[in-house]
């Protein structure tokens, strides 16, 4: 029991480090492109967030079983084809669920192959971890990229409300995207100083 409690606690840790408190998109700017280019439009944020799910937690836990038997240097190369291949269900998944999704999405769709932010985690985390760490992981990095997107496009959304012509052009600019997550950027690093902080006090 007392084995179960840590278990949990200790995937509830990850999957809230995925969403919030070590997002890799604002503590390590990975994956922006979708975010910065896509996210204008609540549609494009839930089907890429949609995508991001269908593709990243397959590949983690693929990772995860065979990322070891694979030799450090091949394995980034490895991580990249098989994101490919991975893409295919992930995308046929998105489309059933949205129909039409990925072809209006165009290229934000495909680039989601080379998301760096999933790379990463399949690459570096999941080979070295066990797998419900690498579920709560891919799961909490799912979440994560889909709160950041959701958000980018609530703020867009609420600014272009009040904004002349002229300012709805800028703020519908990639440039402006990436004005926003660095102010949630530096809302999480914030955050994590309170918690450091408090941590500390404890002590």
């Amino acid at each position: 029991m007392r084995n179960r409690r840590v278990l949990l606690r200790e995937t509830g840790t990850i999957f809230l480090n995925g969403v919030l408190y070590k997002n890799p998109v604002l503590v390590g700017a990975l994956g922006m492109f979708p975010v910065v280019f896509a996210g204008n439009d609540l549609k494009n944020a839930a089907e890429l967030s949609l995508l991001y799910f269908f593709l990243s937690v397959p590949l983690s836990l693929f990772f995860c079983l065979v990322g070891e038997m694979v030799p450090a240097w091949m394995r980034p190369g490895l991580v990249l084809a098989s994101s490919a291949l991975f893409y295919l269900p992930a995308a046929w998944l998105t489309d059933k669920i949205e129909p039409g999704s990925i072809a209006s999405l165009g290229m934000a769709a495909s680039l989601m192959i080379c998301n760096s932010m999933m790379l990463s985690r399949a690459n570096e985390y999941a080979p070295t971890h066990i797998g419900w760490a690498v579920a709560a992981d891919a799961l909490g990095c799912s979440a994560g990229f889909m709160l950041v997107i959701t958000l980018t496009v609530l703020v867009r959304s609420l600014l272009m409300t009040y904004a002349d012509t002229q300012g709805a052009i800028s703020v519908s600019m990639p440039f402006f995207g990436f004005l926003i997550l660095g102010f949630f950027a530096a809302f999480v690093q914030w955050i994590n100083e309170k918690r450091s902080q408090k941590s500390i006090k404890k002590r």
